[in-house]
């Protein structure tokens, strides 16, 4: 491990030295000992200033630790305070040496990326380049980058080195380096986690100096789990699971996690979550050799495995599954007929799973249909979410549902009931169901971004258009994939897993733990991503990790604001030389000329706030375009053209590996609410769903920041931007 540099000491030594030699003519002592003496007093009190949040928001300095493996992708981020509106180059530098630099345009922040070095431990600092300043000028804040070898990894919780004492966190008590030791002595490495609401890095890396740990990353929670716990939910245990999986998919061979807090057995596949008591114990009675040994096998089929498999397979505990075929259908009008003619084949099940329900011509037609099939002998199962499809909610029933109700060979089941108004609390209100799935007698899937309206499955040339038309009876874009093979068990045992755990029967022999293999289908590979709300993080990591294997290009396809996650892995793509392009759409339609159709205020509000979260991503390069689907001769809006809704949820990188499902690109998919997802390792797949998507976007209308239509809505998207309740929905 290398030696941490004296921090900043260089800088000080010069801007004292400055100071002391503008003196000179008052005092002609040598001033070089009070500058050895002052840049050792300040030294430390300025480091660990550096580490104050406010104070880097003024003065500037490198944002976090990082932990990585070698060659991986490494964020170099850095805020650059007040000295950045004055223009010149941020130079990165890890121990010492300069790694990237980056023109600074007035900009506030800056970040690049580098592939990360050769393991050990280096610190990070960036210093400000001006063409007309004699030498660089360092700012203060410094961090760690920890580049891990092949041993076992050992993350330590910051409880066991810090303890809350007013006025600030205190060395923890002495156990604390035997703990240390002992993990030392297994020939463990160490890291540090905090899971702590606030910044407490000052205090953190003092205590870890004083430890010996003064070179070991200490690892944060995100803002978007900053946020989740500001609003009273514990997501301690959320954050210990997708920081492990999330190194494990970069190749860390996590073998413990060491807190004083209680953690559920299982939490992470192969990783031991350990009390301080435990680790002792396991360190005198030869424990961690087991630690050991999977590291070894770790680092082995870590080297076999294909890149891409391996960080979905670790970040999402999902798993690869071959000999399927697989269909992408973006038109409505086809997804509408293909529905209704799986429905109609069917001869022994028809499982259906909806988060809404609306009164519509297709919900009418979807009834009348299951009816059908119930009275010919086939077992229909329809599992809707119970707030948004009304059912069983607060003891009332949907009365669209009743004559499903009456048929013997139909269940209803509500998912997530709200049953009395002991019910009616932030938790229950907004983790929700919100995965689309359909499966025919086992053997054929729809996983869908689609529910149960006319807007998902009227096609645009179906629906007259006129200039008063109401936002509610536009059609929006949406899309699902099709499965046949091997994968649509999973989706079937997955369906019935929530069948049961929502209370729903099931007869002997249909359990998700007993049903049978299928036969190939084809040759697509694909997976399938379930996260379930506030339990797990696997589709944020899904889509992160997607993202972050992107060496080309990536095309999004996503009309919700994208959480912080993942806007921050988008701009990494950017700060690569990834091209990114999004379409988007309009949550208030509007006419060709950008005006809004009739539309609900909060749709128009809803609107404002997603152009205002896209925008720092248009600013900084995404390509990004507003859906506008091909002339209609029952469109005579003015300009003859419509820019409606996009509700699919798409994410293709690179042309090989693609996701369609129900999970958006926000905070609500990403903590709240359980989603489903097909993730698609397939060319021949993401070739053709590329190309039709390369055909919408050559239709879609590209926004254009510096357009009038654009700067003539700024003051709305400011507005609606910064009240709206981002940790709830964005």
């Amino acid at each position: 491990m290398r030696e941490r540099p004296e921090p900043n000491r260089g800088s000080l030594r010069r801007a004292i030295r400055a100071f002391l030699d503008s003196q000179s003519e008052r005092d002609p002592e040598e001033p070089g000992q009070l500058v050895e003496v002052a840049a050792r007093a300040l030294g430390p009190t300025l480091e660990r200033w550096s580490r104050s949040p406010g104070l880097r928001r003024l003065i500037g300095g490198v944002e976090r630790d990082v932990l990585t493996r070698p060659g991986e992708w490494v964020e170099l981020e850095a805020k650059l305070g007040v000295a950045g509106k004055f223009g010149g180059r941020a130079r990165f530098t890890l121990a010492g040496e300069a790694v990237a630099e980056i023109e600074l345009e007035a900009r506030g922040e800056v970040r690049a990326m580098i592939r990360a070095p050769a393991p050990g431990s280096y610190a990070i600092a960036v210093e400000l380049v001006r063409d007309d300043a004699q030498r660089p000028a360092e700012l203060i804040g410094r961090r760690t980058l920890q580049v891990a070898d092949a041993r076992p990894m050992a993350l330590i919780d910051a409880e066991l080195l810090l303890r809350e004492a007013p006025p600030a966190p205190a060395l923890a008590e002495p156990s604390a380096h035997a703990l240390i030791s002992a993990l030392n002595d297994a020939g463990l490495a160490i890291a540090v986690f905090d899971l702590h609401l606030e910044d407490r890095s000052a205090a953190l890396h003092e205590a870890m100096a004083q430890l010996g740990l003064g070179m070991a990353a200490a690892l944060r929670y995100s803002t978007d789990q900053q946020d989740l716990e500001r609003l009273g939910v514990d997501v301690d245990q959320l954050f210990a699971q997708r920081a492990v999986r999330k190194l494990q998919a970069k190749g860390v061979a996590i073998a413990a996690v060491v807190s004083p807090r209680a953690w559920p057995a299982g939490l992470v596949a192969e990783v031991d979550f350990l009390s301080p008591e435990q680790v002792l114990a396991h360190a005198h009675g030869q424990g961690f050799r087991a630690a050991h040994e999977r590291a070894r096998a770790f680092v082995a089929a870590r080297e076999r495995a294909d890149p891409l498999t391996w960080r979905l397979d670790r970040a999402t505990a999902s798993t690869l599954v071959a000999h399927n075929a697989v269909h992408a259908e973006l038109d409505n009008r086809r997804a509408r007929e293909r529905l209704f003619e799986l429905i109609a084949a069917a001869r022994e099940s028809v499982h259906l799973q909806f988060y809404i329900l609306r009164p519509s011509e297709f919900l009418e037609r979807l009834i009348v249909a299951l009816i059908h099939r119930a009275r010919a002998g086939v077992r229909v199962r329809l599992m809707i979410d119970a707030l948004y499809s009304e059912e069983e909610l607060l003891g009332r029933l949907n009365p669209l549902l009743h004559s499903l109700r009456a048929e013997a060979n139909i269940e209803l089941l509500a998912v997530e009931r709200i049953e009395s108004a002991q019910d009616v609390e932030l938790t229950r209100l907004k983790r929700r169901d919100h995965r689309k799935l359909v499966i025919v007698d086992g053997l054929r899937a729809l996983v869908s971004g689609r529910n149960a309206s006319d807007e998902y499955y009227q096609g645009f040339d179906e629906v007259p258009i006129h200039d008063n038309t109401r936002h509610e009876r536009i059609p929006w874009l949406d899309a699902h994939v099709e499965v046949a093979g091997p994968l649509v068990r999973e989706i079937q045992a997955n369906f019935l897993e929530t069948w049961r755990d929502q209370g729903g029967s099931l007869p002997r022999g249909l359990g998700p733990e007993s049903l049978p293999e299928l036969e190939p289908a084809g040759e697509v590979a694909a997976r399938l991503v379930v996260h379930r709300g506030l339990a797990d993080a696997n589709g944020m990591a899904m889509y992160e990790a997607l993202l972050e294997l992107a060496e080309d290009h990536v095309i999004i396809v996503n009309d919700f604001p994208i959480v912080s996650t993942l806007e921050r892995a988008i701009l990494c793509l950017l700060a690569r030389g990834v091209r990114v392009e999004l379409l988007t759409g309009s949550a208030a339609a509007r006419r060709a000329d950008g005006s809004f159709f009739p539309a609900p205020l909060h749709r128009t509000l809803f609107e404002h706030m997603v152009k205002a979260r896209l925008e720092p991503l248009l600013l900084a390069g995404v390509a990004i375009y507003e859906f506008q689907p091909p002339p209609s001769p029952l469109n005579v809006a003015r300009g003859g053209r419509v820019r409606p809704y996009v509700h699919a949820k798409i994410v293709s990188v690179d042309g090989r590996v693609a996701s369609v499902g129900s999970a958006n690109l926000d905070a609500t998919a990403s903590f709240w609410e359980s989603e489903a997802n097909v993730v698609i390792e397939d060319e021949n797949f993401c070739r053709d769903l590329e190309a039709e998507l390369r055909e919408v976007i050559a239709q879609a209308v590209p926004i254009d920041p510096s357009s009038e239509a654009w700067r003539s809505e700024r003051a709305q998207r400011a507005v609606v931007g910064a009240l709206w309740p981002g940790s709830l929905y964005s």
